[in-house]
């Protein structure tokens, strides 16, 4: 008896750890979409319903393979896409809101390539059928 008291101590402790550890600066939980894309700060000077794909430029490393497969599946399909290797952001005087999203697109950027960017939602090395969905969605909430 003592063991399963114990057990769902240990449970709820750890639950309640992973759901405060998962909780932004601004006290909401950043939901990823059905499509694994979370809500971010959109870099600056990238226009509404265009993808960014980052990448590094030049390199011939699988990451750089998938990129030119992801930016070459998105144009066949009409998506306008821009493909990039770096970003910044256009903020003066960031909210709480905006310093976590700012956050969590730099830790999409560094989870590897491709990032991808689609309308106020990123996602590290999405495929090309997660980003379409993403750009669909995002583009039909407006």
């Amino acid at each position: 008896m003592r063991v399963l008291v114990l057990l769902m101590l240990a449970c709820t402790l750890f639950g309640a750890y992973k759901w405060w550890a998962d909780k932004s600066e601004t006290g909401v939980a950043a939901v990823a979409s059905a499509n694994g894309f979370v809500p971010v700060e959109i870099p600056g000077s990238v226009a509404r319903n265009v993808v960014l794909v980052l990448a590094p430029p030049n390199c011939p490393s699988d990451q750089a393979q998938r990129t030119e497969a992801l930016v070459h599946g998105l144009s066949r399909e009409g998506v306008p896409v821009v493909r990039g290797s770096s970003f910044s952001f256009e903020v003066t005087n960031p909210t709480s809101e905006q310093k976590a999203g700012i956050d969590r697109a730099v830790e999409v950027f560094k989870r590897g390539a491709p990032a991808v960017f689609v309308n106020g939602m990123a996602m590290s090395n999405p495929t090309l059928h997660q980003t379409l969905a993403e750009y669909r969605r995002t583009r039909e909430a407006q």
